[in-house]
């Protein structure tokens, strides 16, 4: 039996830039193709085009309804005390994120649909929403949470694990066990994250991947045979401080040794938007290392790419610069860390590295023609096994 569900989500996924919002809006869409009436309440920035924002909604015959993103800091000096103070007023609005869902605008139009429509379900992107679940509840809908992070250890790898943040990670581990308690169902983005739930009591759980990496499995399985490899680094903005990092150690500790170790084997590009001036002028100064910034098109740029080397130093979630190259079958070097539990097997879909030695000695491992053949063809059958579209599917369908 279809569903009528109410999708509840941040930011209003287009553009689509980042994994984020290329998991939701292809989460939206696929509620609509499984023949689920579905309608979508989100935030809209004052940057974002909302006339594409309407021809989607009239294109796949999905309402939309747009909150506009209060920011604090526009309010004056009484706006900015009463703020606060209601704020600080309940345990659960002093992690901001939970706050965000108390404003009295998104609970004014989720009503007006809640009593309209009378949806069945309502889903909710990220398990922050925790103001909103009340409003479902007495209108009689069952809840899914669909978490693409679990926050508390997010806050801790991308701003360190002082006293401060040990304590504001404490909050999300609250809101995060709140959640779980009034969902009826819940999403974990990782096998990891899935086990961390379970942890707080989640019974009704499963994993459910980036929903658009089926959208890439297979894309780049051509491996060629020529004497200088491409390799590439990407993140989607290196204003995440976990990007940031990986880049870092790219640029300053993988790449100088790979050119003594195989020198004229390699050319080293890396893409994504807002790499520090200081880590630009050391791609500047080098013959070999080459930063593109944001590509328009990323598919042409990878069609000339022959090996993907992806570091993870920190960062929580599924981080798609690690999976989206994996699932289009490039021959991979990527830290084990970064896999989340997915069960990827290094050295026989993916070879895995530590230290920045191991990532060098792992290209040279890459320079062998039937290695790169043989990493790209386990790459992509595994890909099939855990991100196919009929896998993901099976997951939604079991849920409502």
């Amino acid at each position: 039996m279809n569903k009528k569900i109410l999708v509840i989500t941040p930011r209003f996924p287009i553009p689509a830039a980042g994994a984020c919002e290329q998991d939701r809006l292809e989460g939206i869409k696929q509620l609509k193709r499984l023949r689920n009436e579905v309608r979508v309440i989100g935030k809209v920035f004052d940057f974002q085009d909302k006339n594409k924002i309407i021809d989607f909604s009239v294109g796949q015959n999905i309402p939309v309804y747009l909150i506009p993103y209060r920011y604090d800091k526009k309010l004056g000096f009484m706006g900015k005390f009463f703020y606060y103070l209601k704020r600080f007023s309940r345990l659960a609005y002093w992690d901001g994120s939970v706050y965000e869902y108390a404003d009295p605008e998104i609970k004014k139009k989720m009503t007006e649909v809640l009593k309209s429509w009378r949806p069945d379900i309502v889903w909710f992107d990220y398990t922050f929403m925790l103001p909103l679940y009340k409003l479902a509840r007495r209108h009689h809908c069952r809840i899914i949470t669909h978490s693409l992070i679990y926050e508390p250890n997010n806050l801790l790898e991308e701003e360190g694990r002082g006293p401060m943040n040990f304590a504001r990670a404490k909050l999300k581990t609250l809101t995060e066990y709140k959640s779980v308690k009034k969902s009826d169902y819940i999403f974990a983005i990782t096998p990891d994250e899935t086990d961390l739930y379970k942890k707080l009591g989640a019974q009704n759980i499963r994993t459910l991947p980036l929903r658009a990496l089926y959208n890439f499995i297979g894309k780049n399985s051509h491996v060629r045979d020529r004497e200088r490899l491409n390799v590439f680094f990407m993140g989607s903005t290196y204003n995440v401080k976990h990007n940031l990092r990986a880049a870092k150690f790219f640029i300053e500790e993988i790449f100088p040794l790979a050119n003594k170790a195989w020198p004229d084997k390699f050319e080293f590009f890396i893409v994504g938007r807002k790499l520090p001036e200081s880590l630009q002028a050391k791609c500047a100064k080098s013959e070999n290392i080459n930063y593109l910034g944001f590509v328009d098109d990323l598919d042409k740029f990878l069609s000339d790419m022959d090996i993907a080397l992806i570091p993870s130093l920190s960062g929580a979630g599924m981080q798609q610069k690690i999976f989206e190259p994996i699932v289009r079958g490039f021959p991979t070097v990527v830290s084990a860390r970064g896999l989340a539990g997915y069960s990827f097997t290094c050295g026989q879909e993916i070879l895995c590295a530590t230290k920045a030695e191991e990532f060098v000695a792992a290209l040279g491992r890459l320079l062998d023609l039937a290695a790169r053949k043989k990493l790209s063809e386990k790459a992509i059958e595994k890909s099939w096994e855990l991100f196919s579209r009929e896998k993901s599917d099976g997951l939604i369908q079991q849920a409502l």
